[in-house]
């Protein structure tokens, strides 16, 4: 931004005191023409800073769901392809149901045999050949029964894995005959949500005048030359220099890095709807209520950087 500034400084000292001469170059239009650059420019800096702040790193975020299984088996189909669209229901595999199946009707079984056994008992105690006892033990072992049953009926239903919501599976590896645990260090897929918000890093000193609800923009190089109209949903006031671990010892305190304040945007007006490739990385601005016509300068630097993203400078 300095550099583009002082640029357009340059040029216009040109034309005055060398095209058309308006003004004589002598030693006090000299003084005054190097000195005055370095003051307005500063002083625009630390106000521009303020009420129109900028961030150049910005990232775009999805919730990302690993996707695990409740139930243990081989795996017999896969229907998703990666990196095709997924709706909330729709089926990511299954896994073989046989051996839960057969859970399902032994207790099923076994479940008639209890039931029969504490008719049995009851009638029993009626003519005085079986004791209240007999019947009740029958009638918790039928109650065991159901709830086994539940849970037999439960784990055959997880043998489907479903969608959690709208998404894509990325870096799909799972295939027909893998075997699949329901273990956290093992999940069988990435499931990447459609659901995404836009995080830029700021200087803590800059976000004095920044509110939720302020209007922002921010540009990616995956949409060179193109304004994203967002506005700010909130500002995570805490880094991780403000948490101490656990511990026995007394806290090493040295020399902390700059740390910077995350701020949560949210796409707005017409590009609320527009996909952004998660990961995907660009620079932001943020105009807060004061002094609206300085906004327009930093609006002019954020749309001259997104022209600069059509440039791909490598040769290989």
């Amino acid at each position: 931004m300095e550099i583009l500034l002082l640029l357009i400084y340059s040029f216009f000292v040109w034309l005055i005191f060398f095209k058309f001469k308006w003004l004589p170059w002598n030693f006090v239009s000299q003084a005054i023409v190097i000195t005055f650059p370095f003051v307005i420019l500063a002083l625009l800096i630390f106000v521009l800073n303020i009420v129109a702040p900028s961030s150049h790193d910005v990232r775009v975020i999805n919730y990302v769901v690993q996707i695990l299984p409740q139930v243990r088996g081989r795996v017999i189909d896969v229907p998703v392809e990666p990196n095709s669209a997924v709706k909330k229901g729709d089926v990511l595999f299954r896994v073989d149901p046989t051996p839960f199946e057969l859970d399902v009707k032994r207790i099923q079984a076994q479940l008639a045999l209890a039931e029969t056994r504490l008719k049995q008992s009851a009638a029993l105690v009626k003519t005085g050949a079986a004791s209240q006892i007999d019947v009740d033990r029958d009638r918790s072992d039928a109650r065991q029964l159901r709830a086994q049953l539940d849970s037999a009926r439960w784990n055959l239903s997880e043998t489907t894995v479903l969608a959690p919501g709208s998404g894509k599976v990325i870096n799909l590896q799972l295939r027909v005959g893998s075997f699949v645990v329901p273990f956290p260090i093992t999940p069988a897929m990435s499931f990447v949500e459609d659901e995404q918000w836009v995080i830029a890093l700021f200087e803590q000193n800059e976000l004095r005048k920044v509110k939720s609800g302020d209007q922002a923009e921010i540009i990616l190089e995956t949409y060179p030359g193109q304004i994203i109209k967002c506005r700010v949903d909130s500002i995570v006031w805490a880094t991780g220099q403000g948490q101490l671990p656990i511990g026995g010892t007394l806290p090493q305190v040295g020399e902390a890095p700059s740390q910077r304040f995350a701020v949560k945007l949210m796409l707005d007006g017409k590009d609320k709807d527009l996909f952004l490739a998660p990961g995907a990385r660009g620079a932001a601005a943020i105009y807060t209520e004061q002094l609206a016509p300085i906004h327009l300068l930093r609006k002019i630097l954020l749309r001259v950087s997104a022209k600069l993203n059509w440039f791909i400078l490598k040769l290989h």
